[in-house]
């Protein structure tokens, strides 16, 4: 409905601005397709859902700095709870009913309510802390020393593969690992292939064809820098953590909660 409430959803550093297919067109679903969509969580007959492309993201929002080194400029997640004021302001929406946040889009939810409170109603923040948990950051210091090596070696997508691979270990729990890819090995050409192994490389691969590799170090990057103070966010949030959770665990995420502002 045109006069429904708006309500922002970002996702993970690979999520663009098609949240989901719009009911009137043939599409490709979205990326959260099984939340937004007429009858789902996110009912499109009840709001309005805004998606956006991050800077330096795969929706092709931004370039590289305009100086011919084809280097992304330095993110921040409030940066992008700037752009997203930014493209609010540009559609005339004064006040969002709410901004959603996924991961890496939970750490721009979370600055925008500290950075923007003025401009939602609320939070609701996934699986993202109010900074960086140093486990988180050594994984992903290891994935930015292997895609910046691939660089140098002409290899790019091969570095993005592999890095995100690196990064597929730490979104499943040990348990699920167990129960989905305990088969033994086959044995090929080059060796014995464990069952894993085709999971890792599936993932990698879809994210090497959407990925630019300096687009990648820069929102990498971007989220180790995070930070935002607490007291500062002036909204009520609605947090949501999963148990185990390697890059933004439980305790963490219940620290952030104590430390919240009165909003």
């Amino acid at each position: 409905a045109q006069a429904a409430p708006v309500v922002a959803v970002m996702g993970g550093i690979s999520a663009d601005r098609r949240v989901c297919a719009e009911p009137s067109r043939d599409e490709s679903p979205g990326w959260w397709e099984e939340v937004v969509g007429p009858g789902r969580g996110l009912d499109l007959d009840r709001w309005r859902v805004l998606g956006i492309d991050f800077l330096a993201g795969p929706g092709g929002s931004s370039a590289p700095e305009p100086d011919g080194t084809g280097i992304f400029p330095s993110l921040t997640p409030a940066d992008q709870a700037n752009a997203l004021r930014a493209v609010a302001d540009h559609l005339e929406i004064p006040t969002l009913h709410a901004v959603i946040g996924a991961f890496y889009g939970g750490a721009v939810a979370l600055a925008f309510a500290a950075d923007h409170y003025d401009r939602t109603r609320s939070a609701l923040v996934i699986g993202s802390a109010h900074r960086s948990h140093p486990l988180a950051t050594a994984v992903r210091v290891i994935q930015r020393r292997i895609v910046a090596d691939a660089i140098a070696r002409g290899q790019e997508r091969e570095g993005l593969a592999l890095a995100r691979s690196l990064a597929m270990t730490t979104y499943r729990s040990q348990e699920e690992f167990q129960a989905r890819f305990n088969g033994e090995p086959s044995v090929g050409l080059d060796g014995p292939r464990f069952p894993v192994e085709d999971y890792l490389d599936y993932h990698g691969q879809i994210f090497a064809d959407q990925f630019d590799a300096r687009a990648f170090l820069s929102l990498s990057l971007s989220m180790d820098l995070h930070r935002v103070d607490p007291g500062r966010v002036g909204v009520p949030v609605t947090l949501v953590s999963m148990e185990p959770d390697a890059i933004a665990p439980a305790y963490q995420m219940r620290e952030l909660h104590e430390r919240l502002g009165p909003g």
